[in-house]
């Protein structure tokens, strides 16, 4: 950083701006009940605290190579289109396995076979009144063989075979309902039940050699909901039902299958959508004014908006001027909004340069855009006026505008908009995020939609000079 000296005499316009600090500094010093004796006061006439919010915003989206979403605490399945991001579908792919082996009475008979999935009722998108038509497959490959250091991501799909071994049509009710059963083939169930009769399931690799995983599909002709259900060892599983004839009653049994190891794949058709336009090479964004004056979010396919403030900078030729404060409101394209497809509840910025190449950490984790004075993110609720009928984001961006402000590079670059922060792996950044696990989005109007979607409250002090 370069330092410049400055004439210090009574009528230059550096002393008037020592005098505001000196005097911000001298009443934070003081308690109530202080008396101060002597205070030289800046002539007000001398200064204006000015606001703006016609600052050009330049909007655009890019997308991500991938997200990691191997290992996910929740499982998403279904279909939906959407008018603006088009055909989103996602599937889960897992695999059961036998903890030891499993050997069962010579008396004992066959019940069932069932898939049983838990809600995560804290979790749906899309029109839940619509059905869903799910399929079970056979894995043809084993999950958990891929090369050291590598993982599962949204885009991934492990071969199944073509024919379905369970099936269900529901209309969700993840709120009011715990579990999501599915009946497994009855050919593959007694399968299983003999070979543990006959003492040939010893062992989790005896298990895998004859189901290697399991994939739930959803419709590609669907147009419902996608539901959240919860993925831990105790939550989703196989189960095996059996019973033994005894002389006066039928004892029931099962033998549970637990999942150890899952991923989620989530992609999206945008043919027919702005969003068809996107640029291959993630480098480059698609502009706002090649989009229907509109860019994008939505988390599980990895599109972000990016924001960049290119004019800012200008306001530095300005003689004697300082910024105070600078918020962004993110308003959504109201039409975008409907029960069914609501904005994230949260939003945060992190940093990019011009390549969309994010800034990190000593550990390679992106660096978020933080609030003046600390080294906390900047992030966003969605707020609700009722009075004015208005929803939207405010952003705190001072530190942002500051640097911009300061540099003699103009290379700060610019930042983007997501739903959850990133983790502090810098391998794997999006590992268990909220990003990597739900499919909400938002659509905002850049300044020339006739929705505007995006303003910069600017508040700046200008000395008066002499």
């Amino acid at each position: 950083m370069k330092f410049q000296s400055y004439s210090l005499g009574k009528s230059s316009i550096v002393y008037k701006l020592l005098i505001i600090v000196g005097f911000a500094f001298s009443l934070a010093a003081c308690e109530w009940g202080d008396e101060i004796e002597s205070l030289a006061q800046p002539d007000p006439d001398d200064f204006a605290v000015l606001s703006t919010d016609t600052v050009t915003i330049k909007l655009s989206t890019i997308g991500t190579d991938s997200l990691m979403t191997g290992a996910a605490s929740r499982m998403l399945l279904g279909t939906y289109k959407d008018p603006y991001f088009g055909k989103v579908r996602t599937m889960s792919f897992f695999q059961p396995t036998l903890n030891g082996g499993l050997s069962l009475a010579q008396e004992a008979e066959y019940d069932s076979l069932i898939l049983s999935l838990r809600y995560d009722n804290s979790y749906s998108y899309g029109d839940t009144t619509k059905p869903m038509n799910l399929t079970v497959h056979k894995l043809l490959k084993d999950i958990t063989d891929i090369p050291s250091g590598s993982a599962y991501w949204n885009h991934n799909s492990t071969p199944y075979e073509p024919a379905s071994i369970g099936k269900i049509t529901i209309v969700s009710r993840p709120t009011t309902t715990a579990l999501l059963r599915i009946r497994l083939s009855d050919a593959l169930g007694k399968q299983v039940f003999e070979m543990a009769k006959n003492n040939q399931l010893t062992s989790n690799a005896d298990w895998i050699n004859l189901v290697k995983g399991l994939v739930v599909v959803p419709a590609a002709t669907d147009n419902g909901p996608i539901i959240g259900f919860k993925w831990n060892i105790d939550s989703t599983s196989v189960q095996l039902h059996y019973h033994t004839p005894l002389v006066s009653e039928f004892k029931k049994d099962s033998t549970i299958f637990k999942v150890t190891a899952n991923y989620n794949q989530t992609i999206a058709d945008p043919a027919g959508t702005q969003l068809a336009k996107m640029p291959d090479n993630t480098r480059r964004s698609l502009p706002s004014s090649q989009s229907g004056n509109m860019a994008f979010m939505q988390a599980g396919t990895g599109i972000m908006l990016r924001v960049d403030l290119p004019y800012l900078r200008n306001l530095k030729y300005t003689q004697y001027t300082a910024i105070n404060k600078a918020y962004l409101r993110v308003k959504p394209l109201r039409a975008s909004v409907t029960d069914a497809f609501r904005v994230p509840r949260v939003l945060y910025l992190y940093r990019l340069d011009k390549n969309n190449q994010f800034y990190t950490d000593g550990n390679g984790a992106p660096l978020p855009v933080t609030l003046l004075g600390t080294e906390g993110g900047v992030s966003s609720i969605y707020f609700n006026d009722l009075i004015k009928n208005e929803q939207y984001y405010r952003f705190d961006i001072s530190s942002f505008a500051t640097e911009i402000m300061v540099s003699e590079t103009n290379d700060i670059g610019g930042f983007i908009i997501r739903s959850s922060p990133f983790g502090s792996s810098g391998t794997f950044r999006d590992a268990g995020s909220e990003f990597a696990r739900s499919v909400d989005r938002l659509v905002v109007g850049d300044q020339l939609n006739a929705d505007k979607g995006v303003e910069l409250e600017l508040y700046y002090t200008k000395v008066k000079p002499k």
